[in-house]
């Protein structure tokens, strides 16, 4: 395996990568001039990805979101995102630690700014101010404070393009988030989550590749304190594939390596660097519609070998009817450690997923889970939806422990029983225009045997949330 940290330093692989390829941009022979893309996004998780373009018979009578520059061959864009959040846990993590019976409320501001010289230059930035007030025990740790940062700040250019192929080069500060946010994801939590580095993006019709080589980015909750981490680095190739004939479907394929200074498992805490690859499939036809991913893993930790596995999979019923009631089951299971005794280390890793794994609270990741979970969505308006779900958990290996949605260790093995617990929730969602939306979300999480046998947790979980949130 390459050393990452030689690829980061000034006489490494990725700089003379870098360099080479901002050479490359500066040749005209190798390029051929192309207009701005001429189709619409419309609002995406990720901002840096939309496009608002600028047709030639409408550039009279644009929207403010988008404006043209230097006679139309470029283009500023700009917008972003107003979240508010109150949330209410009576019995927060079961009741281990402090308690807050009055919740809290939480405020995140996204703003930015697009700016594309021409169809191959382009230079993106985007604030965060992510705050909270009125909670008992202060912010959590990393997702819920951080007054001001710059989330995104990147230069894009393209140093290739020939016919519908085209390969566009990306450094700086930016986020990584891809498929169903498993394995990478912007944690949509309060305070998201951003990396620094470089990535390659290569287009060909339907087709796309990402390869990028990046550092974490350290969340701290002042002001402009955020700093790259060089004790976490993530590199890997994202393969994406449209496919809309009879069956629209899309194909993803991916390889991942991330090195972690220290990590902690059931085993341990140790270094760790860890492959993943993997293959995930979205498809639509008709009534139907599905997911399904397969993961292995394998790499070193703590100087011993480890092997990792998931698999998920969700199919989905749409009655052809009034209110279109929807129907879906998920079932997923990822391994736990065999045996915390023995040096090979079993347990997944989830590497940088979402903040909220299944469901709405934030107790339990995709780590050591066997998971069944059906769900049942109507929409009695045409912007009105009401949402049902139940969950059950159960530990894949009863000699692991429980751990977080990010992957950290949370409750230790102790018992042998495998049955974690049940969830019902509720949401009831509103959206009167892609630019607004409000959701009321209810859930209640009963333990099973296995929590009932950890000291300290003495409550069942009862959450509820009210979310408005203006996307501009």
């Amino acid at each position: 395996m390459p050393n990452l940290a030689l690829l980061f330093s000034p006489r490494g692989q990725l700089f003379r990568t870098v360099s080479g390829l901002l050479m490359a941009s500066f040749l005209p022979a190798r390029l051929q001039a192309q207009g701005l893309p001429l189709t619409s996004t419309g609002f995406l998780p990720d901002a840096a990805e939309e496009q608002w373009p600028m047709r030639p018979d409408t550039l009279g009578r644009l929207p403010a979101k988008s404006r043209p520059w230097r006679a139309a061959k470029g283009a500023f864009t700009w917008g972003g995102q107003l979240r508010e959040t109150y949330e209410n846990y009576q019995g927060y993590y079961w009741g281990l630690g402090q308690q807050d019976r009055n919740g809290y409320f939480l405020q995140r501001i996204l703003v930015h700014a697009d700016g594309r010289w021409n169809a191959r230059l382009r230079l993106y930035g985007e604030l965060q101010s992510s705050l909270l007030w009125g909670r008992n025990g202060g912010p959590r740790p990393v997702q819920d404070l951080n007054q001001l940062a710059v989330q995104q700040l990147f230069g894009e250019v393209r140093v290739w393009e020939t016919g519908p192929t085209s390969v566009d080069l990306r450094f700086g500060k930016q986020v990584l988030h891809y498929g169903q946010g498993t394995l990478l994801d912007l944690r949509d939590a309060n305070v998201r989550r951003s990396f620094v580095g470089v990535k390659a993006i290569l287009r060909r019709r339907a087709l796309r590749v990402d390869a990028f080589l990046m550092r974490a980015v350290q969340t701290q909750p002042g002001l402009f304190d955020d700093q790259a981490d060089a004790t976490q680095q993530v590199g890997g190739i994202w393969v994406t594939q449209r496919k809309s004939k009879a069956t629209s479907a899309l194909f993803h394929a991916y390889y991942l390596v991330v090195r972690r200074v220290q990590s902690r498992f059931t085993q341990g805490v140790g270094p760790e660097t860890r492959h993943t690859v993997g293959a995930a499939w979205q498809y639509r036809q008709g009534v139907w519609s599905g997911y399904s991913e397969v993961d292995g893993q394998a790499g070193t930790f703590a100087g011993h070998p480890l092997a990792a596995w998931k698999a998920a999979q969700q199919v989905t019923y749409t009655v052809p009817a009034r209110f279109a009631p929807a129907f879906s089951l998920q079932a997923a299971i990822s391994s736990g450690d065999a045996n915390a005794q023995h040096k090979e280390l079993q347990t997944f890793n989830p590497l940088y997923p979402k903040a909220i794994y299944y469901g709405f609270i934030d107790n339990i990741g995709s780590a050591n889970v066997v998971l069944v979970h059906p769900k049942a969505e109507v929409a009695f308006l045409p912007r009105l939806r009401v949402v049902a779900g139940y969950y059950r958990f159960w530990r894949q290996s009863t000699q692991d422990g429980l751990y977080a949605p990010n992957g950290a260790y949370l409750l230790p093995a102790l018992t042998q029983e495998r049955a974690i617990g049940q969830m019902l929730d509720g949401v009831v969602s509103y959206g009167p225009s892609a630019a607004c939306a409000l959701q009321l979300t209810s859930s209640y999480f009963i333990r099973g045997p296995y929590l009932r046998g950890q000291p300290g947790l003495k409550a069942n979980i009862f959450f509820t949330g009210l979310r408005a949130t203006l996307t501009f």
